[in-house]
């Protein structure tokens, strides 16, 4: 008979893993608690309820759960909470007050390597939510609910919730846990004072036996309420594979509470309730303190508040740009092509081939008609769209389309992989650290090991290594953002840092385009001038703009048809008349540009052929930025202009190459072996942008957005790049030596951990103190290089 192992042995009541040590019936059962209440339901002929549950073999905790979001398969509901759903994926965010630590941030997002169906997830500390997608097909939403309440973070659904316009309130139990483990441990020290005076002149033994048990009393609250989340934690993270941080100090916190109770019962000492209480009293101030911290600074995941986006609105028949942030529900938006749809909505007119490769990683643009729902962070492919908002715009909702861009760039940089890989292995390393301590004072001092095993156990937190990425970042963050860079997410600074060649666009990015432009060519009558106005209107490119903002205003002409190819032109048309744009070759043409400080755009309008002259000078500095530049790193032009100012440029570039379309300058970079930045505009460069380490796009109208770069610099600051490139070097020295105070502190301390020099209580005030450390260095110390980026 084949014998079965100890993980194969469910309850027969809860489903939970048990061993053979109570059985009943034939069956297994995890504790007597469990067996009573199967023999109360056979006894009662009440056994349907295993027949009905045992086939799924689910724990009686995951269908409770399941009980509890049972609603959420309701299509009602289910339209209500998700943000965006297409045929493949669907994506939800929800509110989980669970999230107290970094050690949750590392979890869930890591909640992909724990299922399968889960494709992406990121959280967002501050508001305690967490954004998922994930494929419906394989994982339903109430099941996805399900599994986060297995993890310990149930979502906090609520109709308030439902209403999104309405804020979630964080609710915490913290501060009454530390107020009851503070309580505990003034009292504790109180009653142990005695034992550290040696008065025993003063105290009988009944006495001190007395205090004993009061503080094995004292003890119960600390264990069972205030060190509650680090034992709940602890176990789920057991139970998915997962050895948190809560793992080693829930270990240390049991080890101080049963060695305390073995004395005090036993009556052979005193015992370590105090240091217990005081333990978790301390622990707890270093959580409120590390969740305070995060609160106080917009980190990389919550850099939203200074992202600049803007749509065209339509009021009263007039279209204005306006700011995100002033666009509410029932406005009215346009949507041209290549732009991004801020909010969810419902078309009104216009034919749509929504993107939502941004939000999905798949590029299967969707046909959508009048009267159908459309999502954020959609790109629209193609004529003109009006929409009306039927959802408030959020800035962090867009924000995160451009950080989950569904390209290579999206994998983590190797200092989070380092990171990750690090706090992957640091709880087992303390854990087989503890044992060999007990093991060595079990030989030499027996007397010593529980507070040496304690002090190992909690001395050693990884905390500050967690805190140091994300803060300094995150500083980092604030300061570009200051400044004018705005980085698509906290990564793009590490990347920056390794930049040794650097790609230049020349127009729109060392040349800026004066006021007017001139046309040559057919004379295009009124009609003809609105439907080739109409066209421009609806192309992206800054050319275009420019364009579309000094001819003649009127009315918009409807567009039937229109496609855009980068880095050539459109054709449309507009009303019957068909238009094209772009350059000489593209319409066939005799090109005759004098290519002198100009740009031309082409046009054919109906049979009528002409160009518009755009006049474009370089950018005050922008010679003296190459010169500095060129010193340090290896700079390459790419122009799609002729020639004629070939020997002008030559001497501040080691290649200069000209006439370049947008897949040459895309070969160019795959060809390199270099860890490359690419500075140009956000359209044409589009593929070059994306292929570069760092693509940077340089924009004249910082509100347009631009998700294929991984950062967006305003125009007038692009001087400012050697600078940019210096203050990223710098950022990564600083994070090196936070690293190195961060296991200066785990180093020392676990050396005097385990030479039985240092208490647990010390062990819970220097937990914290490392965090506070770290923190305030990286602070001081990117605020202080920040300085420099002031112009």
């Amino acid at each position: 008979m084949e014998l079965l192992q100890a993980e194969d042995i469910k309850c027969e009541h809860c489903g939970d893993p048990c061993d053979d040590s109570i059985q009943a019936s034939d069956h297994h059962f995890c504790c007597y608690g469990c067996r009573a209440v199967y023999e109360l339901l056979d006894q009662s002929n009440l056994n349907q309820h295993y027949s009905e549950t045992s086939k799924e073999n689910k724990s009686l905790s995951e269908l409770k759960a399941e009980r509890k979001f049972a609603f959420l398969d309701n299509e009602d509901f289910k339209s209500q909470l998700l943000r965006f759903k297409s045929d493949e994926v669907s994506v939800v965010k929800w509110f989980l007050p669970g999230i107290h630590c970094s050690s949750c941030i590392y979890l869930l997002e890591h909640l992909p390597k724990l299922d399968g169906a889960v494709v992406r997830s990121e959280v967002n500390f501050v508001k305690r939510e967490v954004v998922i997608t994930f494929d419906h097909h394989q994982k339903s939403l109430k099941n996805l609910a399900v599994l986060l309440s297995q993890l310990g973070y149930a979502p906090g659904i609520t109709l308030d919730s439902l209403d999104k316009t309405k804020k979630q309130v964080i609710k915490s139990s913290i501060g009454t846990k530390i107020a009851v483990a503070g309580f505990c441990f003034g009292n504790a020290m109180l009653m142990s004072m005695p034992e550290y005076l040696d008065s025993n002149f003063l105290l009988t033994n009944d006495f001190k036996s007395v205090f004993n048990w009061i503080n094995l009393a004292l003890s119960f609250p600390v264990l069972l309420y205030s060190a509650s989340d680090y034992f709940s934690k602890a176990w789920k993270g057991i139970r998915f594979g997962n050895l948190n941080i809560d793992v080693p100090i829930a270990l240390g916190i049991l080890t101080l509470f049963g060695r305390s109770a073995y004395e005090i019962i036993s009556g052979i000492g005193t015992g370590y309730v105090d240091s217990l209480a005081g333990l978790v009293f301390f622990l707890l101030i270093g959580k409120w303190y590390q969740g305070k911290t995060y609160q106080a600074l917009s980190f990389d995941r919550d850099f939203t508040s200074y992202f600049p986006v803007s749509v065209t609105c339509t009021v009263d028949g007039e279209e204005i740009q306006r700011s995100l942030k002033d666009l509410k529900k029932g406005d009215v938006v346009v949507i041209h092509n290549d732009e991004l749809i801020p909010a969810d909505g419902m078309i009104r007119t216009g034919k749509g081939n929504i993107d939502y490769s941004f939000v999905t990683g798949e590029s299967r643009p969707e046909f959508k008609e009048p009267g159908q729902k459309v999502f954020a962070g959609g790109r629209q492919k193609g004529g003109e769209l009006v929409i009306e908002l039927r959802e408030t715009v959020n800035n962090s909702e867009l924000t995160s389309v451009w950080n989950t861009n569904a390209s290579s760039e999206n994998v983590k940089a190797n200092l989070h992989n380092w990171v990750d890989k690090i706090s992957k292995y640091f709880t087992m390393t303390i854990i087989l650290l503890a044992v060999y301590t007990a093991v060595f004072w079990w030989i030499n001092d027996p007397t010593l090991i529980w507070n040496s095993v304690t002090a190992v156990l909690i001395v050693a937190c990884p905390c500050a290594l967690a805190l140091v990425l994300p803060f300094s970042y995150g500083h980092a963050m604030r300061k570009l953002g200051k400044l004018g860079l705005y980085l698509r997410n906290a990564e793009v600074i590490e990347s920056m840092a390794k930049v040794d060649a650097i790609v230049f666009d020349k127009t729109g990015t060392l040349t800026m385009t004066e006021a007017g432009i001139d046309y040559s060519g057919d004379v295009i009558d009124g009609r003809e001038m609105v439907c080739l106005k109409s066209a421009i209107a609806n192309s992206a490119h800054p050319l275009s703009r420019i364009i579309h903002r000094e001819l003649p205003q009127s009315e918009k002409r409807p567009i039937s048809q229109f496609e855009e190819i980068t880095g050539k032109g459109f054709v449309a048309n507009v009303d019957g008349v068909m238009v094209k744009v772009g350059s000489a070759e593209f319409l066939d043409l005799a090109s005759n540009d004098s290519g002198i400080n100009e740009s031309r755009v082409y046009v054919l309008v109906g049979c009528k052929k002409g160009f518009f002259t755009i006049r474009s000078n370089y950018r005050k500095g922008v010679f003296e930025m190459l010169k500095d530049l060129k010193n340090k790193y290896l700079l390459s032009l790419l122009s799609g202009d002729n020639s004629a100012e070939k020997d002008h440029l030559e001497p501040y570039f080691n290649d200069v190459f000209f006439n370049q379309k947008p897949m040459d300058k895309l070969a160019y970079l795959k060809r390199s072996d270099k860890h490359q930045l690419m500075v140009g505009d956000g359209l044409n460069d589009a593929g070059a942008l994306n292929e570069a380490s760092v693509g940077i796009a340089i924009s004249e109208d910082i509100h347009q957005f631009s998700p294929a770069c991984d950062a967006i610099l305003a125009s007038e600051k692009v001087t400012s790049i050697p600078n940019i490139l210096k203050f990223s070097k710098q950022v990564i020295n600083v994070v090196f030596i936070a690293f190195a105070i961060s296991f200066l502190y785990n180093i020392v301390g676990l050396s005097f951990a385990m030479s039985g020099h240092l208490t647990p209580l010390i062990s819970a005030i220097l937990m914290p103190v490392s965090s506070v450390t770290v923190v305030g260095f990286v602070t001081l110390m990117v605020g202080w290089i920040g300085r420099k980026l002031t112009y």
